[in-house]
């Protein structure tokens, strides 16, 4: 049994970010990109990038960027489908703006549990695809009734 990772809020961030920019849009991930998205110095970007990094989430090169490894691109996609499935609930249950379902998904994402977003899952019958039609990925915890 593989131990949890423990990730802040912001390296969930880096670590989404990098994994949209990287695999869902073919594009590199530089430090000097992250420190321009979320508006922080380039030595800021950098040390959260090498963070990443320690716990094994990120291969980082200096001068080259970060590239997620299998884990990091593994704790990407459980941290995507909390934040997809939550623009789901808002959408369809509050009837919430797809982009500003997105923005307050981004708010709280990091704090909802496993339990709670597959609870939301089975609710809307297991969506495939978030309302921006991006990928939910399943969790092996969260299955359809066949």
């Amino acid at each position: 049994m593989s131990a949890k990772i423990s990730l802040t809020p912001k390296e969930g961030k880096y670590l989404t970010f990098m994994y949209r920019r990287h695999v869902e849009e073919d594009e590199r991930a530089t430090t000097t990109i992250l420190a321009k998205s979320f508006k922080v110095n380039p030595a800021t970007a950098t040390e959260t990038v090498q963070k990443l990094a320690e716990k094994k989430l990120v291969e980082y090169t200096r001068y080259y960027g970060a590239k997620l490894t299998e884990k990091g691109i593994c704790e990407a996609k459980k941290l995507l489908r909390k934040h997809r499935i939550l623009e789901v609930l808002f959408v369809k249950l509050l009837r919430y703006d797809a982009e500003k379902a997105c923005e307050e998904a981004s708010k709280i994402d990091h704090y909802c549990s496993a339990d709670l977003i597959n609870a939301i899952c089975r609710t809307y019958g297991h969506p495939d695809t978030c309302p921006c039609n991006k990928e939910i990925f399943s969790d092996s915890k969260c299955r359809r009734q066949e």
